[in-house]
C-alpha cells in the first residue's frame, strides 16, 4: 500500500513539475516573446522530466488533468497552473500534449510562442490546426484534438467560476511581469477578463466568493489582489452599482498594491515583522501605485478611478492612516470599498510573516469597532451585509456534531443566521467522501430546524483546509 501512495505521488510530483513549467513558458511567450534568457531554465526542467521518465502525454478529460492514465492530484499551490493550463488547451482544442525523449528545444518554444505568445482564435479548431502545422517536421512532439464528449459538456459554474478566477490571477501576473521590464501596462486583456468576472459575480456570486479562500502565502501578493478585486465587485453588487462602474471598481481593487512592485523583495517576503525602517517603505507603495499606473496603456477614463483608488486604500475614513495629506478631502467610493476589502482579507490571509490567519468573524469584529474612524460607517455596514454575519469559508460546528463550511449568505437579509454550508463531516466526525452542500433554514414537520449552529471554529485549530472545498 506504501509503494502505491509513493508511486501516486511521484506521478502527481512529475505531472505538477510539467503542468507548472508548461504554464510558466506560456506566460514567458505572452510577456517577453521568444529570445528572452527567461525560456531556458523552463526548457531545461522539462526536457528533464521527459529524459528521466520518458515519453509523457499530459491530458485534460473533463477539466481534469492527467498523466497519461493516471490523474494528477495537486491543491491550492498548484491551481494557477492547473487552471492556466485547462483553459490554454481548452481554447485551442487540444486534449493532449505528448512529449518524447529527444524532441528540439525550438521545437516546443515554438509550439509554445503559438500557444501562449497569441489570442486564441474564434473558432479553438483553427487553433489546433496551427499547433499541428508548426509540428509538422518534429516526430518528438505530438499535440491531439480534444474529445468531442469533452467539449461538449457545458461546464458548471463552479468550473467556470475558478476558470475566471485563475485569468484574473494570471491578468495580474502579466501586469506585474511588464513592470519588471518597464514595458507599459496592458489593459486590454485585463478588461476581457474584468468584464467575465463581473458577469459571472452578477449570475453566480456564491462560487467567486467561495474562492477568495483561496488565500496562498507563496503568491499572497496576487490572491490578495484578486480576493480585495472580488470583494470589492460584491460591495458594489450589493450597492446596485451598473455594469460598467463595476468594471472599473473591478480593475482600480485588481491593482490596488500595484505599487508594491517598486517595493525590495526582501522586505515583502521578510519573514518576520518588519522594522520602524522597513514600514516606512511599505508605506510608499501607494504613491508608488499611482507613479506605475500612470503609465497604463489604454486606461483613457479609467485613469482617474483606478490611480484614486491604489492612492486611497490606506488612507482611512478620518486620514488617520496614510498616505498623510497636507489638507484632508472627502475619499472616493472606490478608495473607500478597496480599504474595506483590503482589510478584511489581509486580516483572513496567512502571509510570510504571519501564516496563522484570524477567522472571519473576529475580523468583522475588529472593523466594525473601527466604523466612523477607519471605516465609512455606512460602508460597513453594506460589507458586512455582503459577506453576511457568517463569512464565506467559516468553519462551523452544527448541534448535529456535523462540521461544516459556510459557502454563500442566506439571500433574505433576516436570515442572516442561516447561511448555506457544505457539510464536510458526518455525526461522529468522520470526513464525508463526498461533502454536500445543504441550507440551514430547512425544517421539520414539527416546525424546528433540522440543523442549528453550535459555534464557530478556527479552521488552525483543527487543521482544516477550507480552500478545498471551493476548488
Amino acid at each position: 500500500m506504501s509503494d502505491e501512495k509513493d508511486l501516486d505521488e511521484e506521478i502527481s510530483r512529475q505531472g505538477w513539475e510539467l503542468t507548472r513549467q508548461l504554464f510558466v513558458l506560456l506566460r514567458i511567450a505572452r510577456t517577453h516573446g521568444p529570445n528572452n534568457e527567461a525560456w531556458e531554465p523552463g526548457l531545461e526542467t522539462i526536457r528533464g522530466v521527459v529524459n528521466e521518465v520518458g515519453p509523457l502525454s499530459l491530458r485534460i478529460v473533463d477539466n481534469v488533468l492527467y498523466l497519461g492514465q493516471d490523474r494528477i492530484k495537486g491543491g491550492r499551490e498548484n491551481f494557477s497552473a492547473q487552471m492556466g493550463i485547462t483553459e490554454s488547451f481548452a481554447s485551442f482544442h487540444v486534449g493532449s500534449l505528448e512529449l518524447e525523449p529527444g524532441y528540439k528545444d525550438e521545437s516546443l518554444k515554438s509550439l509554445l510562442m503559438a500557444w501562449g505568445g497569441t489570442d486564441a482564435p474564434a473558432e479553438a479548431e483553427e487553433g489546433l490546426a496551427i499547433l499541428q502545422d508548426l509540428l509538422e517536421d518534429e516526430d518528438n512532439i505530438r499535440v491531439s484534438p480534444a474529445l468531442t464528449h469533452n467539449i461538449a459538456v457545458k461546464p458548471n459554474a463552479r468550473t467556470t467560476a475558478k476558470a475566471i478566477y485563475a485569468n484574473t490571477l494570471n491578468a495580474v501576473d502579466e501586469v506585474m511581469e511588464s513592470i519588471k521590464i518597464s514595458q507599459s501596462l496592458p489593459l486590454k486583456r485585463t478588461k476581457r477578463v474584468m468584464q467575465r468576472l463581473v458577469d459571472q459575480l452578477l449570475d453566480e456570486p456564491s462560487n467567486v466568493m467561495g474562492l477568495t479562500t483561496l488565500r496562498c502565502y507563496d503568491e499572497y501578493t496576487y490572491h490578495h489582489s484578486v480576493n480585495v478585486c472580488v470583494l470589492s465587485l460584491s460591495v458594489g453588487r450589493k450597492m446596485g452599482l451598473a455594469r460598467p462602474m463595476l468594471a472599473q471598481l473591478g480593475i482600480a481593487s485588481l491593482f490596488h498594491d500595484i505599487g508594491k512592485s517598486r517595493i525590495p523583495i526582501e522586505i515583502l517576503n521578510k519573514p518576520t515583522e518588519f522594522s520602524d525602517e522597513e514600514w516606512q517603505v511599505i508605506r510608499r507603495h501607494p504613491v508608488y501605485g499611482v507613479k506605475t499606473l500612470v503609465k497604463l496603456k489604454g486606461a483613457d477614463e479609467l485613469a482617474s478611478r483606478v490611480v484614486t483608488g491604489s492612492f486611497e486604500h490606506h488612507m482611512n475614513y478620518d486620514h488617520s492612516g496614510y498616505p498623510r495629506l497636507p489638507k484632508p478631502r472627502s475619499m472616493s467610493l472606490f478608495g473607500r470599498i478597496i480599504g474595506l476589502s483590503d482589510c478584511y482579507d489581509a486580516m483572513t490571509s496567512a502571509r510570510v510573516y504571519n501564516r496563522t490567519a484570524i477567522t472571519p468573524e473576529r475580523a468583522l469584529k475588529f472593523m466594525l469597532n473601527k466604523s466612523g474612524s477607519a471605516f465609512d460607517p455606512v460602508l460597513i455596514k453594506v460589507f458586512v451585509n455582503t459577506v453576511g454575519i457568517f463569512p464565506v469559508g467559516t468553519l462551523l460546528l452544527l448541534d448535529s456534531g456535523e462540521l461544516a463550511v459556510v459557502t454563500a449568505a442566506h439571500e433574505d437579509p433576516t436570515q442572516g443566521d442561516r447561511p448555506h454550508v457544505r457539510l464536510i463531516t458526518d455525526e461522529s466526525g468522520r470526513e464525508r467522501d463526498e461533502p454536500e452542500d445543504v441550507p440551514l433554514d430547512d425544517k421539520r414537520l414539527n416546525g424546528k430546524y433540522t440543523r442549528n449552529i453550535s459555534r464557530i471554529l478556527d479552521p488552525a485549530s483543527y487543521g482544516v483546509d477550507v480552500s478545498r472545498y471551493f476548488l
